[in-house]
């Protein structure tokens, strides 16, 4: 076992404030927005010894990871746990799936794109399913909303625009009006653009009043139908309100009406697969996914963005919110598999049940302090700090008074 130093990423839309409080130190007065935890190339884990975890993990694979997972990932560790600490939006994003992976990754080396090249859309060959478990309250938008609830919401805006979309939604199946309307609107440009993005700043802030008008006039009236009038529809319209203030000449805020909105109270799970627009807007949470750095960028950012390679990897298909619920839960405790090979996360409060005695494991402590104790072996970690456990050290227990994260690879 080892207690891991983990790098911090700083990027723009990281908190200030919340990753330092966690991590016990000072501020840096530099937004600070995730904290990597595994043995991923990018910034892997560094041990006491000063050796980085995936140099370890190459050395002695079999010991590290078990015979197992090397037979089915291959000598690397297969999942990636990370903090984030989400104070504005994330750009707006899809993950590719395996086999657009490795395709992609094959092309992008065989035209020489440096790995760490601005405009390289795939730096590995791996998918990328991610699992958020929020600690704070946590929103973010994911996957296309049900097109009779968005069609309801765009007619919300009394906009002539919006009716159009919506008229065009409604006009043949939802994959392929969905892909036309996306794809035209990530084409728009210029003073059109930005004419269009200002009617709907102000339609979404006149819409986002109406509808909380409407949500107190429905809680007098008891009324708790489905329709978005209500408190889906004060948010969504709220925070494109903002998106337009903060990305005036950004056609991706369009498309984040088409999503459903999420919030996740503490304690809550939201998990997104390959293909799935999505995009975090503010909360502070413990994210675990398959070990990649493979993202395609649809706006909300200035960072690169390859439309058309987006386009062709996007599943268009509606899908309710992509909540996840635990396979098991007690007050203290719960146990979230989803349904992807490379990893499972456990969060509670020793005693812990459902630790995987076998393969690689993370324990990440949350809150207080707690031992992780394995063999003759013992480490003390406090709120911040993390452990790394191998095959090799067995089933472990762990104590203490505290509440801790587990990444692992389900059994």
């Amino acid at each position: 076992m080892f207690i891991m130093d983990n790098t911090i990423r700083d990027y723009a839309w990281g908190s200030t404030e919340q990753m330092a409080q966690f991590m016990g130190h000072a501020p840096t007065g530099k937004p600070q927005a995730e904290l990597w935890i595994g043995a991923h190339d990018g910034d892997p884990s560094m041990l006491p010894d000063g050796r980085r975890l995936n140099e370890v993990i190459s050395e002695g694979a079999a010991d590290v990871l078990g015979n197992r997972v090397c037979d089915i990932f291959g000598e690397r560790l297969p999942f990636l746990m990370k903090v984030l600490a989400v104070n504005e939006p994330l750009s707006l994003q899809v993950h590719p799936s395996s086999e657009r992976a490795r395709i992609g990754h094959t092309r992008e080396n065989g035209a020489g794109i440096p790995i760490d090249a601005g405009h390289r859309n795939y730096k590995d060959q791996w998918h990328k399913p991610e699992l958020i478990f929020a600690i704070t309250r946590f929103e973010g938008m994911a996957g296309f909303r049900e097109i009779d609830k968005t069609v309801e919401l765009l007619k919300l805006l009394n906009l002539t625009w919006a009716d159009g979309v919506a008229e065009q939604l409604q006009s043949g199946p939802a994959f392929q009006t969905l892909r036309a309307v996306v794809t035209e609107t990530l084409a728009m440009e210029g003073r059109k653009l930005n004419r269009l993005l200002s009617q709907v700043g102000d339609a979404a802030r006149h819409a986002e009043a109406r509808a909380r008008r409407e949500q107190l006039r429905h809680r007098s009236k008891r009324n708790k139908g489905q329709s978005m009038v209500g408190p889906e529809a004060v948010r969504v319209f709220a925070r494109v309100g903002d998106l337009v203030r903060r990305y005036p000449k950004d056609p991706g805020v369009l498309v984040t009406l088409l999503l459903n909105n999420v919030t996740l109270a503490p304690g809550e799970a939201m998990f997104v697969n390959a293909g799935v627009v999505h995009a975090y807007a503010e909360g502070f949470g413990v994210e675990i996914m398959a070990s990649s750095d493979n993202v395609l960028r649809a706006g909300l950012t200035p960072k690169h963005m390859d439309v058309e390679e987006l386009l062709s990897i996007t599943n268009f298909t509606p899908i309710p919110p992509p909540r996840w619920d635990p396979s098991e839960r007690t007050a203290d405790f719960c146990y979230i598999e989803p349904p992807v090979a490379e990893f499972c996360l456990t969060v509670g409060r020793p005693p812990l049940r459902r630790v995987p005695a076998t393969g690689p494991r993370a324990v990440l402590v949350l809150e207080g302090e707690v031992e992780v104790v394995a063999r003759q072996e013992r480490i003390a970690v406090r709120r911040g700090q993390s452990v790394f456990i191998s095959h090799h050290d067995g089933p472990v227990d762990i104590v203490g008074t505290g509440r801790v994260a587990v990444g692992a690879v389900p059994a």
